[in-house]
């Protein structure tokens, strides 16, 4: 950080700050998060790094939701999306609905949950990330579990499985199969 001060490289200073944020993020001392990810926010603004601020509107939207402050975290969440779809970032779009995505399912909000699931399945698909695409269907597998929607959970568990399979991601597997096997336990389906 001192460097970055001397040579008077606010980028440098402002990804610094960022840093020291997710280091403090990691612990759990969300103060030190907070104000490392403010200070890193103020630099980005005053430089015009959209992709920055954006960032640390995420950043502090997750310090939010681990404290259970939802309408905080959905409004930073929220601001982090307009700055991505402005500069057409298709990936952090996608990543952006499954961000607002969790905190609508932490809430028991399903119906905006799945909205948002099914909206970053749509991005991640248009931009052919696979493990993107996994976690979507993984994740709406499960909520239409949770709903009692049987079939639908089945379709999106055998779908997220079949891409964890195909990119040998050995949690997604898991993940499917543990999904799967609810289906078939909370229908009394026991082969």
């Amino acid at each position: 950080l001192k460097m970055y001060q001397e040579i008077g490289s606010k980028r440098g200073i402002a990804n610094t700050y960022n840093n020291r944020g997710n280091i403090y993020l990691s612990q759990g001392n969300y103060p030190e998060a907070m104000e490392n990810y403010l200070s890193s926010l103020k630099f980005h603004e005053e430089i015009g790094n959209k992709m920055g601020i954006s960032n640390n509107y995420n950043n502090i939207a997750i310090i939010y939701e681990h404290q259970g402050n939802y309408p905080e975290a959905l409004e930073y969440n929220f601001a982090s999306l307009k700055i991505k779809e402005e500069i057409g970032f298709k990936r952090g779009i996608a990543d952006s609905y499954e961000n607002i995505g969790n905190i609508y399912k932490d809430q028991g909000n399903y119906p905006k949950s799945l909205e948002n699931y099914l909206f970053s399945l749509k991005f991640n698909e248009e931009i052919q990330y696979k493990l993107g695409i996994d976690v979507s269907y993984e994740i709406i597998g499960n909520i239409y579990r949770v709903q009692g929607n049987y079939p639908k959970a089945s379709e999106y568990s055998l779908a997220g499985l079949k891409t964890s399979e195909e990119i040998g991601y050995k949690l997604g597997i898991a993940n499917s199969y543990f999904t799967i096997g609810h289906i078939y336990y909370e229908q009394g389906n026991y082969p």
